[in-house]
């Protein structure tokens, strides 16, 4: 009886884990079709957990500025505006809004302290100023969140993350078909656990908080040891759940994007 418990036990717990790892392959497929170019995955390689959970984490290099057009839809409204964001990883961005002729709409900057709200215009809320920051924060700067498990197959990895209140699973490509100029071969040979996400979301007990997917991956033109592989396009979905208002989307198209070599000054990230 002692030893049919312990089956009992360890089929349960595999069965919870297949079935976790099932649902990771379904973010391959991520529901929505954009019309931009995503990446072209070749042979994923055996990478640990951890790695994949590293190479999430430093999707973005560690501190960088660019300019970007951000373009927000929300039911039957359209809203377009031009952007200078600046980024210290882990945690701290400075981000500037301008409608498009050239009028500033806000201005703010996070650091460990959370938000500071530098400008915002009479027709931005708060509550907007909140949810710009909330998505630019999951885009550019969240870690993978909760206890990670992977899984993959011949061109991708999956990683799925659970804490008590929320699930996160992401899809990463590996190595990448197609032709690559020579500053990109030069640093994929440099990145020994080299992988990218393709797309992530989060789920709560309602279903998809939200989802984002990444596109139209590019180098920088730098050379030597200052190299960024990212994409140009970055596309986000959301519930809405959290902000008390209707599902959006974000596109956020990146037009240029500067790396620095040392980390920005700390009154950079202060009012």
């Amino acid at each position: 009886m002692k030893t049919h418990g312990h089956q009992q036990v360890f089929s349960s717990a595999t069965a919870r884990l297949c079935t976790s790892l099932l649902l990771l392959l379904s973010l391959v497929a991520c529901a929505e079709q954009d019309p931009y170019r995503r990446l072209e995955p070749g042979l994923a390689t055996n990478l640990s957990t951890a790695q994949l959970v590293d190479a999430f984490n430093a999707r973005w290099p560690q501190q960088f500025k660019c300019v970007q057009t951000v373009t927000l839809d929300f039911g039957p409204v359209t809203r377009t505006f031009n952007a200078l964001l600046i980024v210290q990883r882990p945690g701290k961005f400075r981000l500037q809004g301008m409608a498009e002729q050239g009028l500033k709409l806000f201005e703010l900057a996070h650091d460990e302290a959370g938000d500071h709200v530098i400008f915002k215009g009479d027709d931005i809320s708060t509550k907007v100023i909140e949810g710009i920051s909330r998505d630019i924060r999951r885009v550019f700067l969240d870690p993978f969140a909760g206890v990670a498990v992977s899984t993959q197959d011949d061109q991708y990895y999956y990683l799925e993350g659970n804490t008590s209140r929320l699930t996160m699973r992401a899809a990463m490509v590996g190595e990448i078909l197609g032709p690559r100029d020579i500053t990109t071969r030069a640093m994929l040979a440099r990145d020994a656990h080299a992988s990218w996400p393709d797309c992530a979301e989060a789920l709560d007990s309602e279903g998809v908080k939200y989802r984002f997917r990444q596109y139209n991956w590019v180098t920088t033109e730098a050379s030597g040891a200052d190299l960024a592989f990212y994409p140009s396009v970055i596309v986000l979905r959301d519930s809405g759940r959290e902000s008390g208002g209707p599902p959006y989307k974000l596109t956020i198209k990146i037009n240029e994007l500067t790396l620095r070599g040392s980390p920005w000054p700390e009154k950079t990230f202060k009012p």
